[in-house]
């Protein structure tokens, strides 16, 4: 059983108390930093609501562009931009649907934990 309150909750109430009564009595420097500190948290609790499911998409959808299991995302990425540079997602090629619907997915999670604002704007 987890314990109470979550992680989420605690990183909500953390960044209610900045906001609410220690960034009124900032200026300068340290209330841009409180700022910087308060956006951190932010990504980092929509990235615990979120779980693993991001991850999860992004691995098993590297594996159907890769042809292959993928166990360590970054060099995934790494192959894949390499064949992105290679011309393999240039137009008229058969991989490019696939790789940009790939990139779209990704972007929209990274979007999602980074700056959700921007997702709702723009509805593509």
């Amino acid at each position: 059983m987890r314990e109470q309150p979550t992680g989420v909750a605690l990183l909500q109430c953390a960044r209610d108390v900045l906001k609410t009564k220690v960034l009124a009595l900032l200026g300068g420097d340290a209330k841009r930093d409180v700022l910087m500190v308060m956006n951190a948290m932010s990504i980092a609790q929509r990235e615990l609501e979120s779980g693993s499911a991001p991850t999860e998409t992004e691995q098993q959808s590297l594996s159907l562009l890769l042809g292959e299991p993928v166990f360590d995302l970054l060099q995934a990425n790494r192959v894949l931009g390499a064949r992105i540079r290679a011309g393999e997602a240039d137009p008229g090629r058969e991989e490019r649907t696939a790789v940009l619907a790939h990139l779209r997915t990704i972007g929209r999670h990274r979007l999602q934990a980074s700056n959700p604002k921007v997702l709702k704007v723009d509805n593509t």
